[in-house]
């Protein structure tokens, strides 16, 4: 009987440890979700600079400010052949990180919403992250 129970306390130990090593803490999730937002809003900013036909450098620095620490590369995670039609390419990707905050928010799997934002950033940006920054 107490090898059953230490058998039994030792696995409900395991499972807790799993299931805390997998998910996030609510002070992360609202943090990711946080990441996703901003850099959604700063590829929002990108295209209504963009559709005011300000000068590409000016949108680009802009960009370039909203982005720091948050995403990589030159186009704040836009690939560069993605470039050739920024408006639309920028649009994309807000949508993707906006609806990246919401999965993360709702509580779904971190594998279900990395699957969600790759899938929605269709190969647009740089990396496994739809072009931002791992945080943790």
């Amino acid at each position: 009987m107490k090898k059953q129970l230490i058998a039994l306390v030792c696995l409900a130990l395991a499972a807790t440890f799993s299931i805390a090593a997998e998910g996030h803490s609510a002070k992360e999730i609202k943090e990711d979700a946080a990441r996703h937002r901003t850099l959604a809003a700063a590829h929002s900013a990108a295209v209504q600079c963009f559709e005011r036909k300000s000068p590409t450098d000016t949108c680009l620095a802009t960009l370039k400010a909203s982005c720091s620490g948050l995403a990589v590369g030159k186009y704040c995670g836009l690939k560069q052949d993605a470039w050739g039609n920024a408006a639309k390419s920028f649009t994309q990707t807000a949508q993707a990180h906006q609806g990246a905050a919401v999965c993360v928010e709702a509580g779904k799997s971190e594998d279900v919403c990395m699957a969600d934002l790759q899938s929605a950033c269709k190969g647009l940006a740089i990396g496994k992250f739809c072009g931002m920054v791992h945080a943790h």
